[in-house]
């Protein structure tokens, strides 16, 4: 006898997970994204080339980035906390710039040039024109 497959999902299946569209699908469905950010108080990102650039969320996280608290009702505020956690989490982390100072940077680049003025050659000698004479 065979085994009905499980309907129930498994906790980790059930968590709320992070929405992220790309730009060309979120063009084609943007006001689904609207739609679920103001009835579902939820976060959604969008990336371009895996790289997270933007994101819909609420107008309440926005009270709250604000300092304006006591305008969001205390479950929508622990929601909206969450459901941004769970998006930070789930993003890539954004890549470590060097520590190098941006002085030392344009430096370096002025020096390669003086290298490359140094290094020019003398221009291209021109053509001669040459003289054809015939004997008749």
């Amino acid at each position: 006898m065979i085994a009905a497959p499980t309907l129930r999902k498994s906790r980790r299946a059930r968590a709320a997970k992070a929405q992220t569209l790309s730009t060309s699908q979120a063009r084609a469905n943007f006001a689904e994204a609207l739609g679920l950010a103001q009835k579902q108080n939820t976060i959604i990102g969008f990336d371009r080339y895996g790289k997270l650039v933007a994101a819909v969320v609420p107008i309440d996280a926005v009270r709250m980035l604000a300092r304006r608290d006591d305008e969001v009702e205390p479950a929508v505020r622990n929601k909206i906390e969450r459901m941004s956690r769970i998006f930070l989490h789930a993003a890539p982390a954004p890549r470590a710039m060097k520590a190098s100072s941006g002085a030392e940077h344009k430096a370096k680049g002025k020096r390669s040039k003086d290298k490359r003025r140094r290094k020019k050659s003398k221009p291209a000698r021109t053509k001669q024109h040459r003289r054809v004479f015939r004997k008749i």
